[in-house]
């Protein structure tokens, strides 16, 4: 194989699995010849990337880009994550962000049991130009959230230090090492806590590779939530789309740049013909740790014929996405309802 053509290859990889432009990629690796297109995260970084990847959460409301991501940018001891503007129709992503992922704890008259509230040993290291940075307590870990602006950032954790107040929750992200309260509670389950550090590197490769979900396959929602030790996602289609799930697999277990997992195909109903009268089709796959410890469970699941998204196709609409990208995922719906629905200008690439 040609210079040329592994670097093509490497570009298109690194462009897949982060959303950012083949160019760009292309220009990188040629700056940075023998880089791994995704990079691995190192045991630290890993738990970071894993707790922001579980509490900005795959369950909670439509966004421009599946999961509410548009790109990130790997290092090896770095990530900078790419956020949508708007977590459904009404609310600011930004806003979210703060409230999942800064630890508090509660010190109201209430009983609390639950322990700390959001991430914990997550560290807000400060804000900037380049968007919210976030730490790992007693470590050099570090995640940068971007896409909100400097002021919107400002703005929205003086109002989430004040919403705070008024529910009786103090702070722990300011403080350098773990809080006491959450040294106790990490220290009431140290096993679970530990397998979870063991595995982190499954979720901060997901996180890693995050854009594929809308790069080589078009589900126009993708959910996921914590199942045990691994993840279970779905993602859904409007009926009669190709939905790619091989192609989505095949990238993620890369045999030179991809995440270590086993392929096991549980469950495949894609037809070509209409032989079912257009009933939804489901397709299940696991992707198996090499240890056993835990799995990834994707389930493909595609509309029944004449299936109603229109709801949907509008509340993607008002949380940004695009004419181009609902033309792809949803075009039945999108032919029906464009002409009476407004577009804004985000850009899925």
């Amino acid at each position: 194989m040609s210079h040329g053509n592994a670097l093509t290859q490497k570009a298109r990889y690194r462009s897949r699995c982060t959303g950012i432009g083949h160019q760009a990629c292309k220009q990188q690796h040629t700056t940075a010849e023998g880089q791994h297109p995704v990079p691995d995260s190192g045991p630290d970084q890993a738990r970071l990337e894993a707790q922001v990847f579980e509490h900005l959460g795959g369950t909670i409301d439509y966004c421009a880009h599946p999961v509410g991501i548009a790109h990130v940018i790997p290092t090896d001891t770095h990530l900078t994550v790419s956020l949508d503007p708007k977590l459904g129709p009404n609310h600011r992503f930004s806003q979210h962000c703060l409230e999942a992922l800064l630890p508090t704890i509660y010190t109201g008259t209430d009983e609390d049991p639950e322990g700390p509230g959001s991430a914990v040993g997550i560290r807000l290291r400060g804000i900037d130009a380049d968007g919210l940075h976030l730490g790992l307590a007693d470590t050099n870990a570090r995640v940068t959230l971007a896409g909100p602006s400097q002021a919107e950032w400002t703005t929205a954790l003086a109002n989430h230090r004040a919403r705070c107040r008024e529910r009786h929750l103090i702070p722990l992200w300011d403080t350098p090492g773990l809080s006491e309260p959450e040294r106790r509670y990490l220290d009431a389950d140290p096993v679970w806590w530990k397998e979870q550090a063991d595995t982190a590197w499954l979720a901060s490769g997901l996180l890693r590779r995050i854009a594929l979900f809308h790069t080589v396959t078009k589900p126009y929602c993708v959910r996921y939530w914590r199942h045990g030790l691994g993840w279970k996602f779905e993602l859904r289609y409007e009926h009669g789309l190709t939905v790619e799930h091989n192609t989505l697999i095949a990238s993620l277990t890369h045999p030179k740049w991809g995440m270590p997992l086993q392929v096991k195909r549980d469950h495949c109903s894609c037809k070509t013909c209409a032989c079912d009268g257009g009933a939804e089709r489901n397709c299940w796959f696991t992707l198996e740790m090499p240890d056993g410890q835990g799995e990834v469970g994707m389930h493909f699941r595609q509309a029944r014929a004449n299936f109603d998204a229109s709801g949907t196709y509008e509340r993607l609409v008002t949380a940004g996405a695009n004419a181009r990208w609902l033309e792809q995922v949803l075009p039945a719906h999108h032919s029906r309802l464009s002409l009476r629905t407004g577009f804004t200008t985000v850009e899925l690439v």
